[in-house]
C-alpha cells in the first residue's frame, strides 16, 4: 500500500509512519518544520496548494492519512484566521485533491466537535463545538464529506505517549513534573477518553489497510476525569501521586472555553476493528515499556 501521511513528524503521524514501514506499506512522510525521522521525509508547507496537488498527483497514494493540524485551543482563540486555514481549508484541499486521484482520505477530528453537556458521545450524535479549534475540526470534517469520494472521519480525545522531544503531551508533561518533584493541578471535572499514540495509530493503520469508511470514535475506552487519569499515570510510572493537586475548570485562566465532558463511546471502534480502543490501564503499561525501551 502506498501511504502519505501529513503530520508526519508529530506525535501521532510519527507513529504512523512507523507502524506502516513495519508492515512493508511505502510510506511517504510529510512535515513542514520538524523533519519526519522514517520513511520517505517530504518537506511541505500545506498551505501551498499547488505544491500539494502535485505532490498528490505524483505519487497517487492508495490513502492518505492527515494527521497535521493547529491543535493549540487557545492559540485558535486568538489566531482565527490560522487556525481556519490548518484545520478547515486544507483539508478540503485534501478532500478535493484524494477524489481527484481516487486516495482514501482518513481525517483525524477530535472530541472537541461536541460540546460536553452529557459525554459519552457516539458517532452520531449531533456536533456543537464550544470552541474556535472544535468549530474548525468540525468544518475540516463537513468538507472531507463533501468533497471526497473515499473517506473515514476518526474521532479521538488526548493524544498522548511517547514521542517528538520537541513537543510534550498532557502525559510527558506530567511524568517529567512528577519525576522533578514538582506539585501540578489537574482538572477534577473536566472528563475525556485518553488515547495513547501507538493504540491509536495502530486503529488508523487497520482502517487504512482495510480501507473502512465513516465516522469512528477511535479513542481510549476509559471515561475518566484528567484527575483520574494523572493519579493512573503516577502509580503505573511508580511516581508521588501526592504531588497531583486537584483543580476546577473555573479554576483556570483559559483564552477559550473547553467541554466539560467531551468523552468518547467507542462501541463501534470496538465491535467492527480488530486492534481496537485499549482499556487506559493497558494503554498506559504499553507506554510504559516503550519508555523503559527508550531510556
Amino acid at each position: 500500500m502506498k501511504l502519505l501521511v501529513t503530520g508526519a513528524s508529530g506525535l501521532l503521524g510519527n507513529k504512523v509512519v512507523q507502524f506502516a514501514l513495519r508492515k512493508e506499506h511505502d510510506v511517504y512522510a510529510v512535515y513542514r518544520e520538524h523533519v519526519a525521522t522514517s520513511g520517505v521525509p517530504i518537506k511541505l508547507d500545506l498551505t501551498d496548494y499547488e505544491k500539494l496537488r502535485k505532490l498528490i498527483f505524483k505519487i497517487r497514494p492508495d490513502v492518505i492519512i492527515h494527521a497535521a493540524a493547529y491543535t493549540d485551543v487557545d492559540g485558535c482563540e486568538l489566531n482565527r484566521d490560522l487556525a481556519w486555514k490548518i484545520n478547515a481549508e486544507i483539508t478540503k484541499y485534501l478532500a478535493m485533491t484524494s477524489a481527484s486521484v481516487g486516495s482514501h482520505l482518513i481525517y483525524i477530528s477530535t472530541d472537541y466537535v461536541f460540546d460536553g453537556e452529557k459525554g459519552l458521545y457516539k458517532e452520531g450524535d449531533k456536533p456543537n463545538p464550544v470552541n474556535y479549534y472544535g468549530y474548525t475540526k468540525l468544518m475540516g470534517e463537513e468538507f472531507v464529506k463533501e468533497y471526497a469520494e473515499k473517506w473515514c472521519i476518526a474521532r479521538t480525545s488526548v493524544i498522548y505517549g511517547l514521542g517528538p522531544s520537541y513537543k510534550q503531551n498532557f502525559a510527558t508533561w506530567l511524568i517529567n513534573n512528577l519525576r522533578e518533584e514538582k506539585e501540578v493541578k489537574v482538572l477534577t471535572d473536566q472528563y475525556v477518553s485518553p488515547t495513547l499514540n501507538t493504540n491509536l495509530a495502530e486503529m488508523l493503520l487497520e482502517i487504512a489497510e482495510r480501507k473502512m469508511t465513516g465516522i469512528f470514535h477511535t479513542a481510549g475506552a476509559d471515561r475518566v476525569s484528567r484527575y483520574k487519569f494523572a493519579i493512573k499515570l503516577s502509580q503505573v510510572f511508580n511516581l508521588n501521586k501526592n504531588l497531583i493537586k486537584p483543580a476546577k475548570i473555573n479554576d483556570i485562566q483559559w483564552r477559550a472555553k473547553r467541554p466539560r465532558d467531551s468523552s468518547l463511546d467507542v462501541s463501534k471502534a470496538l465491535a467492527q476493528l480488530n486492534l481496537g480502543p485499549k482499556r487506559l490501564d493497558q494503554a498506559l503499561n504499553i507506554m510504559k515499556n516503550e519508555l523503559v525501551k527508550y531510556e
